[in-house]
């Protein structure tokens, strides 16, 4: 197997912008192909359904009036009607409906009473008068009030159809003449060699824009759309098949409510495909000329492109050194400036990153490293003098205080790193409010008195009982408290504030006068290894993940957070806030 290694990145953009502009012309072929045929075979479907509903429309409709008719005068009163005003009445109707063909009254045995017929527009009363009582029409009538007859063809081959219907102690006979369907069929024009004609129940055709196939009594049941329609009888169907004399049509079919007669629509399918010739013809010759600018335009494009990405791979290539301040500024208005940004959002991500890792560097070197300096000191003391068992518990005192901040840290970190992989499970119970806040706020006042700073604890409205993790809140509290302990001078002042808002929530408030938040702290105060720097001395006042902690456990107990500090003027101070929902 030929084996071809190109390296050059102009030549495989080259080549793939010369299969470029043959694949699509191929492609675009087929897809306007079959979107063509969709396309024609859906608007033909479409005219031809309007054709066949708008006869059977009309058709049903002039048979409902004929139907209506006869019921109308069915329910005459012929018993107290002479025969001759009763010829009169059935003259009237013959003259004003002259698709009727004949009427005939019977009696309730069958017998013909009155028989009017209409031929070559004149009324004639016949005299031959016939007993029905054997006659379909008369006890399908009788016993069922109404009856509608099978397509019927007279000696002269023409279809017709009989309608009777029950009276009053009588039945009413109309023969309706259906070569009036016959001009509504050769009216309808449908391209210009489709047709509509008119099939019965069994495939005989009714109708037809040539009336000597309707006159031989043409049987189309074999045909492939009528036999559709005769073995499924389904509203309406489309389908392309070749016609009786082997020419390939698209035909639809559409039946007649009632009467289970079908219309039927048909165009040569040569004339259907005309137009979707031409337009595959157009579609390639476009697809050619468009192929090839497409090409000459590729070319000059690979020119342009080339360039965007050596300064990408010399942006790269830097970002592989630890040079994460580069930038990269590509103004293509395309997806390579896309990918300029994107690399300029992933170096300086990189740059947070590194920030990050020099943040937990020094908190390790800092923060770490003194409460083990404590512990460590402390030890060492205690083994180079000999002491007394009291200034012995006060170094152990000492040591211990070391190692809870120590441990405080470490548990920050692991409390933080499990929630925000949803490992942390809350251990709620109900808490007396006022008793578990007297124990944090005891131990913090020994704390304030010690650094000769105030702390007062106030209530507004009922305080209930809570549910939430007792553990987690006290941690949050003594992170708040101390937080403004470190940042308060001496003889400052300390608040906690507890507040009932409208039953369904308790709202805590650690309150100072102390140095307060600068306000570019104040949204990112809860992240991760954030500080804000002491203005009296310059230190870091911690991990920075206690607030962050503060926050994602509150989140946890599904209340919110937040810091309010106007900064102005000087020893405003600063006030955090959280809130727990009261669990009724």
């Amino acid at each position: 197997m030929l084996n071809i290694k190109v390296k050059s990145l102009r030549t495989k953009v080259l080549i793939l912008f010369t299969l470029s502009t043959i694949i699509p012309i191929a492609f675009i072929t087929i897809i306007i192909i079959s979107i063509s045929n969709k396309s024609l075979d859906n608007s033909i479907y479409h005219q031809q359904q309007e054709i066949i509903n708008r006869v059977a429309d009309r058709i049903y409709l002039s048979m409902d009036y004929t139907r209506n008719l006869v019921s109308s005068l069915a329910r005459q009163n012929y018993q107290k009607m002479s025969e001759l005003k009763i010829i009169s009445t059935f003259t009237d109707i013959l003259k004003l409906n002259p698709d009727i063909m004949e009427i005939v009254l019977m009696n309730a045995r069958g017998q013909e009473v009155v028989k009017i017929s209409s031929k070559n527009g004149r009324c004639v009363s016949q005299k031959n008068l016939m007993n029905r009582k054997k006659r379909e029409e008369f006890y399908e009538a009788k016993n069922k009030n109404y009856y509608i007859s099978p397509v019927l063809f007279s000696a002269l081959r023409l279809p017709y159809q009989i309608i009777s219907c029950r009276g009053n102690g009588n039945v009413l006979l109309v023969k309706l003449n259906l070569e009036n369907i016959w001009e509504l069929i050769s009216e309808i024009e449908i391209g210009k060699r489709g047709y509509a004609f008119v099939v019965d129940n069994t495939g005989i055709l009714i109708a037809h824009p040539h009336k000597e196939r309707v006159i031989a009594h043409t049987d189309f049941a074999n045909l492939s759309i009528v036999k559709n329609f005769l073995n499924h009888r389904k509203k309406t169907s489309w389908e392309i098949y070749n016609d009786e004399k082997g020419e390939r049509v698209a035909s639809l079919y559409g039946t007649i409510p009632e009467l289970n007669w079908a219309v039927i629509a048909q165009l040569p399918y040569s004339e259907v495909r005309k137009p979707a010739k031409e337009m595959i013809f157009q579609s390639v010759l476009w697809s050619i000329v468009f192929s090839g600018l497409f090409l000459f335009l590729g070319i000059k494009f690979v020119s342009g492109l080339l360039n965007p990405l050596a300064k990408l791979r010399n942006f790269v290539g830097k970002i592989s050194e630890g040079k994460f301040d580069t930038r990269i500024k590509i103004n293509s208005g395309d997806e390579i400036e896309e990918l300029a940004n994107a690399f300029n959002s992933m170096a300086e991500s990189l740059r947070k990153l590194e920030e990050l890792r020099q943040d937990l560097i020094s908190m390790v070197v800092h923060d770490l490293k003194s409460p083990l300096s404590g512990v460590i000191g402390s030890i060492d003391y205690l083994l180079s003098t000999g002491k007394d068992i009291k200034e012995q518990k006060e170094i152990i005192s000492i040591i211990k205080n070391s190692v809870d901040s120590l441990l405080g840290i470490i548990q920050n970190l692991l409390d933080i790193s499990r929630m925000e992989e949803d490992k942390l499970e809350l251990r709620k119970e109900n808490i007396e409010l006022k008793t578990f806040l007297q124990g944090t706020a005891e131990q913090f006042t020994l704390l304030t008195q010690v650094e000769n700073k105030q702390f007062s604890v106030n209530y507004e409205g009922a305080i209930p009982n809570l549910r939430i993790d007792s553990q987690i809140i006290k941690r949050v509290l003594n992170n708040l408290l101390h937080n403004s302990l470190c940042h308060t001078t001496s003889h400052g002042k300390i608040w906690l504030n507890i507040k009932n808002i409208n039953n369904n929530t308790i709202q805590f408030e650690v309150e100072d006068n102390g140095s307060g938040v600068p306000e570019e702290y104040k949204t990112k105060i809860f992240e991760k290894f954030v500080q804000v720097e002491r203005k009296r001395a310059h230190l870091r006042t911690g991990t920075g993940l206690g607030l962050t902690f503060c926050k994602m456990a509150i989140e946890l107990h599904g209340g919110k957070i937040w810091v309010e500090s106007p900064c102005q003027p000087e020893g405003a101070g600063s006030k955090f806030s959280f809130t727990l929902p009261i669990d009724n």
